[in-house]
């Protein structure tokens, strides 16, 4: 069983050449190109064997299979059916006047979307349409959701022993995080004002957060999302996820201004760690993440949110460690990011209180900024935070190792052993 199941995460992981297509119009083969470092397909390639149309306004595709209709943005790593937006890895593009679709979208979400219609075989890269008579309707897509998770990323790297730095990061220990995309569900985050028709924060957060887990992954190193799909997590579970095993709690936002003259030219990234906010910003922000307390169904302890917060406070031994990891994150993310390098922050964020770990919240960028929201709605925008981010995570690993050895204190795996604020 666990050879197939490494054999199935290695399929999933790397694309096939060419996948097959049969349906009652024949077979056809359909290479599969990788030009932007993502698996997709020419739509034209698949006009005849699925029957799908395609027409272009501007930057949006529209796409028509089986009577329904895909919109997907030219170079924003989402697409839109049923009024649910849905996210991808990887962006449609255009090249040589040619449509070029994900192809994760032909192989996970058309099967899914069509209740049966169609089927991928992961094995033969075969995609199967079943006869007419076998399928009794299409069904109407469900929500977010409902989505089954999205193929497991490559397995990890052997652990490193205390004696043979890991090839790719020097990491000496065997290292677990926590990796949190925020809001999702029935909670979809700020406005995205600057953001593509139909996508909102919750969708940017989880297209990031998975690209970070891959990313941490190919590197050696243990990652849990607390989420993987469009749905809700409450505020106070999420810090659950991130216990005994976990070295540090890494929560992924994207900032937003209110209503006022500076909404659309306030840009950049900042990274925050709990503590009580000095100044209004930090307030409006801790105020704007805290709200989401709003779709759920419990709340935090007896003294409400506020009170939840100032008492975990107490117990919260990693301020020093968080604020040093929002500092080597905020240092890899502004380098590479087109708006202003905001600084680290501190504020009173419910899901950053009760992590028994280092932890910080990065808000990548604000979605009343045009620059920004064309930034973090590209597939290459959110593959330079994810990697930026992780770049931040291993310099801080780095760090600690060498601080631990110097004090003798090498032997453990994780970081809850360091030099803890009290």
């Amino acid at each position: 069983m666990m050879v197939f199941l490494l054999l199935n995460a290695l399929l999933n992981a790397i694309p096939p050449q060419q996948v097959l297509i049969a349906t009652s119009r024949g077979q056809a083969s359909v290479p599969v190109t990788n030009e932007t470092g993502t698996a997709a397909v020419a739509a034209m390639l698949l006009a005849q064997p699925l029957g799908l149309t395609v027409s272009l306004d501007g930057s949006v595709a529209h796409v028509t299979l089986a009577n329904r209709a895909f919109d997907f943005d030219v170079g924003s790593p989402f697409f839109r059916y049923d009024s649910a937006a849905y996210p991808l890895v990887g962006a449609p593009y255009i090249a040589r006047d040619t449509l070029f679709l994900p192809l994760h979208w032909l192989t996970d979400y058309v099967p899914r979307l069509f209740a049966g219609r169609y089927r991928w075989d992961p094995w033969l890269a075969r995609l199967d349409e079943r006869a007419a008579s076998s399928v009794t309707a299409v069904a109407t897509a469900p929500p977010p959701a409902a989505l089954m998770p999205p193929p497991p990323p490559p397995p990890p790297l052997p652990a490193p022993s205390a004696t043979a730095p890991n090839p790719i990061t020097g990491l000496r220990l065997p290292h677990s995080i926590v990796v949190d995309p925020g809001h999702g569900g029935v909670d979809p985050g700020n406005p995205g004002l600057a953001l593509p028709r139909g996508t909102s924060e919750k969708d940017i957060t989880l297209g990031i957060g998975r690209l970070l887990r891959a990313e941490l992954v190919r590197r050696g190193l243990n990652v849990v999302l607390t989420r993987s799909t469009d749905t809700l997590i409450d505020l106070a579970s999420r810090p659950l996820f991130c216990r005994a095993d976990c070295d540090l709690f890494v929560s992924i936002h994207v900032n937003a201004m209110p209503a006022g003259r500076r909404q659309t030219r306030v840009n950049g990234v900042e990274t925050y760690f709990v503590s009580d906010a000095k100044t209004e910003d930090q307030k409006r922000v801790a105020q704007m993440e805290n709200d989401a307390l709003r779709f759920e169904r419990t709340t935090a302890g007896n003294g409400g949110p506020l009170g939840f917060i100032l008492n975990d406070l107490q117990l919260n031994e990693y301020l020093r460690e968080s604020a040093r990891l929002a500092e080597l994150v905020q240092g890899k993310v502004s380098a590479i990011h087109p708006g202003e390098d905001r600084g680290v922050q501190q504020g009173p964020f419910l899901v950053l209180a009760a992590a028994r770990s280092p932890s910080i919240l990065v808000e990548t960028g604000f979605a009343t900024n045009h620059a920004d929201g064309v930034f973090l709605a590209s597939s290459q925008g959110q593959r330079k935070i994810a990697l930026a981010i992780a770049d931040g995570i291993v310099a801080y690993l780095l760090e600690f190792e060498r601080k631990s050895a110097g004090a003798g204190s090498g032997a453990r795996g994780g970081t809850g052993g360091g030099d803890h604020v009290r």
